[in-house]
């Protein structure tokens, strides 16, 4: 998949030296800094790091705070050189213990192989025994992460090629956070991360690079506060892996569209006749199948047929094949409720339906009857 960091790369250079880096993208490994020894005789005391994001036109957008407590326990001052790099960040501001800096904007040497750097130099100097707060805001977009189908299909979408959009695939998207180049400050920082989303979202993290690796939420710890799920995670300096993923996910939702459906066919057995059907299916969830239809021979029967299905994807040229039971209920030429079971097969569109009724007697004078149905069917 094509590479694009969405967050931010915070660097604060002092001889040079860097703080924290974070970026959406699913091979992290091509920003990673050489963590190397503490350059900087300023201390990093804490890092703070707060995410609050939610959907804006199929992208996910964060706010996000970057506190560092920092302190300079020498005699002397020192003067760092300081740069936020970003990729889709926006209205990046920066403060130390409230004041206002002077914010340059500039392009940065590509950090990855497709995705420019924009670069927010800024100065600052910690006077002799100073601690202080330095504080970076901004707004960022994250761009959606890619996986791919391969040659499998729900049966929902390979059935109705025509009218289902397809089953809407849950959203993910990434913000891979480098922690190793915090180690190039002196002390051993306690690193606070903290993400807010809609209630409806998931966070977790991915365990590796790959973009098919679905996230767990391992490590994180999770509550509700008010309408977002809020994910919290700690770890120190020192400890931390080179760096830590955090996947915001959007369920996809529980049911799908689906299309309609036309059979001709013939019922078999004595009383052997032509019959048709219409109907409307949908899935909900994606491998369960249901559906509506009626079935008529144009001349004395109309059964409408309520009906529920488990059926298989189709795997590259291997068809759906599906297991269903319903409750048909014979409108003409008398109300009579059965059962049905239902087997069929479909390749793409085009598929056959063997379906089974029986129909048992509901009063004196009535007898049951049974009556077995093949259609060629098409889904639109």
């Amino acid at each position: 998949m094509a590479v694009r960091l969405a967050s931010i790369v915070c660097l604060l250079a002092a001889l040079p030296a860097a703080a924290n880096v974070a970026a959406s993208t699913r091979t992290p490994a091509t920003l990673t800094l050489s963590s190397g020894t503490a350059r900087t005789r300023s201390e990093v005391l804490s890092e703070k790091l707060d995410f609050d994001c939610a959907e804006a036109e199929q992208e996910a957008v964060c706010r996000f705070e970057a506190r560092y407590r920092l302190r300079n326990g020498t005699s002397e001052a020192e003067v760092i050189d300081a740069a936020f790099l970003g990729v889709r960040t926006h209205e990046v501001r920066v403060r130390f213990d409230e004041e206002p800096l002077p914010v340059t904007e500039g392009q940065a040497d590509s950090m990855g192989p497709t995705s420019p750097v924009e670069r927010f130099g800024f100065t600052l100097t910690l006077p002799p025994g100073r601690e202080g707060e330095l504080v970076v805001r901004g707004l960022m977009q994250l761009e959606r992460r890619f996986l791919p189908s391969g040659y499998v299909w729900p049966a929902i979408q390979a059935r109705h090629v025509l009218l289902s959009p397809g089953p809407p695939r849950a959203a993910h998207w990434d913000i891979d956070y480098l922690l190793g180049p915090i180690r190039t400050w002196a002390g051993n920082p306690t690193l606070q991360v903290t993400v807010r989303v809609p209630s409806s979202w998931e966070v977790g993290s991915s365990p590796d690079a790959s973009a098919r690796t679905l996230p767990v939420a391992t490590g994180w710890q999770l509550r509700q506060e008010g309408e977002q799920v809020v994910a919290e995670r700690s770890l120190t300096a020192e400890s931390a892996p080179e760096w830590l993923n955090v996947t915001l996910t959007k369920p996809r939702p529980w049911w799908t569209q689906g299309g309609v459906q036309l059979g001709m066919g013939a019922r078999l057995g004595d009383d052997a006749r032509f019959m048709a059907r219409l109907g409307y299916q949908l899935a909900a969830p994606e491998s369960f199948l249901h559906s509506l239809s009626v079935e008529t021979d144009f001349r004395e029967q109309v059964v409408l047929t309520p009906l529920t299905q488990y059926a298989t994807p189709q795997v590259a040229i291997i068809p759906s094949f599906g297991l269903g039971l319903g409750i048909p209920v014979q409108v003409l030429p008398e109300a009579r409720p059965g059962l049905r079971l239902l087997a069929d097969l479909h390749f793409g569109p085009l598929g056959a339906v063997l379906s089974w009724d029986h129909h048992p007697a509901l009063r004196e004078g009535t007898d049951s009857f049974s009556r077995l149905i093949l259609l060629f069917q098409v889904g639109l």
